[in-house]
């Protein structure tokens, strides 16, 4: 008796259900995602047994490099009245006026600079050369040659890297440094400075290999303006 032959069939699904999903869920991440910023040194921290998170917005970080070049990043909670732009300009027009106060050469940013900076994920370079730093955004390349300044592959010598900060106790005569911590408590954004009250809003991020004496410098300079509270950035030691 011959065998029954079952015709083949090809078997049809409806993806189109699937795409749709599949495009709702990546415009989704794209837009509530935070992607990481690049930062203008490298630093591997050194590991820890702590599995304590950084809070995601809300703070300023405080890049420390092993020469003691500092930089510092800000991530603001954007769902609130104070987004990551309108902080940055008020940050500006903050420690400028802080600025201005103690030195006779002023420093003042017109528009255009200001909207580069509310642009800028981290920033680190003296009050005098920022307006320069912040003309190169106009230009061809712009991004690039901020980037570069910003990591000392700058070719022109007089442009310094990193935000000048030196041993410093007295509250009078604050460094650079010292100043854009002042102006970022002084800021009207009552979020940030109820964190960098509680200690959550300052995190310090340091070579595994920095010196001692300059994390020490770092600290100092915090406490000098009444900033006790903070933490500092590690990675989870292996195994834990």
């Amino acid at each position: 008796m011959g065998r029954v032959k079952i015709a083949r069939k090809s078997t049809f699904i409806d993806m189109t259900a699937m795409s749709d999903v599949t495009v709702l869920l990546l415009t989704f991440f794209m837009l509530t995602s935070t992607f990481l910023q690049k930062e203008p040194t490298t630093v591997i921290t050194p590991p820890s047994v702590s599995t304590e998170k950084v809070q995601e917005t809300n703070f300023v970080q405080v890049l420390v490099s092993p020469e003691g070049k500092v930089w510092l990043t800000m991530n603001n909670d954007t769902s609130s009245a104070w987004s990551n732009e309108k902080m940055r300009m008020a940050l500006l027009d903050k420690v400028s006026e802080i600025y201005n106060e103690s030195h006779k050469n002023k420093v003042q940013f017109n528009v255009a600079q200001k909207q580069a900076f509310a642009k800028l994920g981290s920033f680190g370079v003296p009050l005098q050369q920022m307006g320069e730093f912040l003309d190169l955004a106009d230009q061809q390349e712009g991004q690039t040659k901020m980037d570069k300044w910003m990591s000392g592959e700058d070719e022109n010598p007089n442009h310094i890297t990193g935000i000048p900060v030196s041993w410093n106790s007295d509250e009078n005569t604050l460094n650079e440094f010292q100043m854009w911590m002042k102006a970022l408590r002084q800021t009207e954004n009552d979020n940030l400075a109820q964190a960098i009250k509680d200690g959550t809003g300052v995190a310090i991020k340091a070579d595994q290999n920095t010196p001692f004496d300059i994390i020490h410098m770092v600290m100092d300079n915090l406490q000098t303006i009444h900033m006790n509270k903070f933490t500092f950035l590690t990675a989870l030691k292996a195994g834990e």
